[in-house]
C-alpha cells in the first residue's frame, strides 16, 4: 500500500470551487506482461477510508459471462493510497510492488476485469464482458496484450457498464511490456466542482 505522490503546487482557491475527487475506487493500472507478469492497481481517490474487504475483482475470460472471483484482502485503504494485486508467479521485480497476490489473477489481453462492491455493485471495469475480441482489445495507440496500461489522471469515475464497447485509448495511456515503474501511486486531476465552501480537509484529501 503506497500513498499518492503529488508535486508541490501553488493552489489558488476561488469562491465556491474545490478540487474534485473520484466517487469510488478505480482500476488505475493494468499490467499484462511476459510470462506470469500480471498486476492490477486499485486507487482510492475519495476522501474516505475504504475497507477493501467489501470489494473484489471478477475475471471474465475469453468472452465468458461466468466470472472467477478474486476477493481483495480485508483492510483499510486510506485516501490517496493504492492497492496492487499481482500474480504470485510473477518476476521478483513485480512481486516487490505487491500488496496482495492471488493465483486467479492470470488474465490475458482478451479477458474482462470488473471491480465489484459487496459482490453485486459494479464500481469499475476493464474490457467488455461477454465479448471475446480475439487476442486483445486494440485502438490506435496500442492493445491490451503485452502492454502496461495506466489510467489517465483526468478519469474520475469508473466504467460501470460492463457490456459497453471498450476502447482502451479513451481512458488509458500505453507503455511497453513489463513496465512496472508506475505501480504503487496514481495522480488524479479531476478538475473543479462547485461547492458551498472549501475546507483544509478537502484539500488534504486531494494533495497528500
Amino acid at each position: 500500500m503506497q500513498r499518492i505522490i503529488f508535486l508541490t503546487a501553488v493552489i489558488c482557491l476561488c469562491a465556491g470551487g474545490a478540487l474534485a475527487q473520484t466517487d469510488n475506487l478505480l482500476i488505475t493500472e493494468y499490467v499484462e506482461g511476459s510470462g506470469n507478469n500480471m498486476a492490477l492497481e486499485i486507487f482510492n481517490g475519495t476522501e474516505d477510508l475504504i475497507n477493501l474487504g467489501d470489494y473484489s475483482i471478477d475475471r471474465y475470460s475469453n468472452g465468458s459471462t461466468d466470472p472467477v472471483n478474486i476477493p481483495l484482502t480485508t483492510g483499510d485503504l486510506e485516501p490517496g493510497d493504492t492497492w496492487v494485486i499481482v500474480n504470485p508467479q510473477a518476476d521478483s521485480a513485480l512481486l516487490e510492488l505487491a500488496d496482495q497476490t492471488d493465483d486467479n489473477l492470470n488474465f490475458s489481453g482478451d479477458d474482462a476485469l470488473v471491480l465489484v462492491f459487496n459482490g453485486t455493485q459494479v464500481v469499475d471495469s476493464f474490457g467488455q464482458v461477454g465479448v471475446d475480441p480475439g487476442d486483445y482489445w486494440s485502438c490506435d495507440e496500442g492493445n491490451t496484450q503485452n502492454h502496461t496500461l495506466r489510467r489517465l489522471s483526468s478519469i474520475c469515475t469508473g466504467d460501470t457498464d460492463i457490456y459497453d464497447e471498450f476502447d482502451p485509448c479513451l481512458e488509458y495511456s500505453f507503455f511497453p511490456i513489463d513496465v512496472f515503474t508506475g505501480l504503487g501511486y496514481h495522480m488524479a486531476d479531476c478538475g473543479a466542482v462547485a461547492t458551498d465552501h472549501t475546507t483544509w480537509g478537502t484539500l488534504k484529501a486531494n494533495f497528500r
